[in-house]
């Protein structure tokens, strides 16, 4: 099969599995029945993707190419704090909008450890990292010191856990109360940022990291 036969193949294969995922909920669909909707053999179907999971772990690794490139376009247009970190939460937030009943149903999988689709797996590590260093690019101005802004990336990113789980449960018109959470308690953080950079603030900062790590919530290379 030629390079680009292969990668067509791959595309209808994800794209299919999307569409059954949608329609049916993740638990709900087979290999078996990706296989037949992509019409491929279910041979060919596991030599591209070994396992539903695999499929997911795809799907996101599109989603946060695209966060990535949206993201950045919002940081070259602006060099607010306030703005930038909206930004950030606003963009995850409308890429998973269409999808948002697919990404409730997957909760139950995204919050076992076991799972390779969990935030906290192995498997997800590396996007997990990407996630981080977008939200560490968003607080990369010049009022938040470097020495704090892995930190408050750190943060931000368990307070977007949050915001998502918020998300997908959101039944209010176009997610609006997710939006006004978002943008509140970005409000609420930003002008606390000059006072956390203080040295008096160092036992209060060191105190909220163990308290995140305690809960899992930090990446191993911190």
């Amino acid at each position: 099969m030629s390079p680009r036969k292969a990668a067509s193949t791959k595309e209808r294969i994800e794209r299919e599995a999307l569409k059954l995922f949608r329609k049916r909920g993740f638990d709900r669909t087979t290999l078996r029945d990706i296989a037949k909707a992509a019409g491929t053999s279910l041979g060919s179907t596991y030599y591209y993707f070994p396992s539903k999971e695999a499929l997911v772990l795809g799907y996101f690794e599109q989603q946060m190419v695209e966060h990535e490139r949206l993201a950045q376009e919002a940081f070259r247009a602006s060099s607010d704090l306030g703005e930038r970190v909206r930004a950030a939460f606003s963009i995850r937030l409308d890429l998973m909008r269409k999808d948002r009943k697919f990404f409730g149903g997957l909760f139950r999988s995204v919050g076992d450890v076991e799972s390779p689709v969990s935030v906290f797996s192995k498997e997800n590590s590396e996007l997990r990292l990407r996630g981080i260093r977008v939200l560490e690019q968003a607080v990369s101005v010049p009022e938040v010191p470097e020495a704090l802004r892995a930190e408050l990336a750190y943060g931000l990113w368990a307070l977007m856990l949050g915001m998502v789980l918020y998300f997908v449960h959101d039944e209010s018109p176009e997610q609006q109360r997710t939006a006004e959470l978002v943008t509140g308690s970005i409000d609420l953080i930003v002008p606390l940022v000059p006072l956390l950079a203080l040295p008096q603030a160092e036992f209060f900062r060191e105190r909220v990291m163990a308290v995140l790590d305690r809960a899992g919530l930090l990446p191993e290379m911190l």
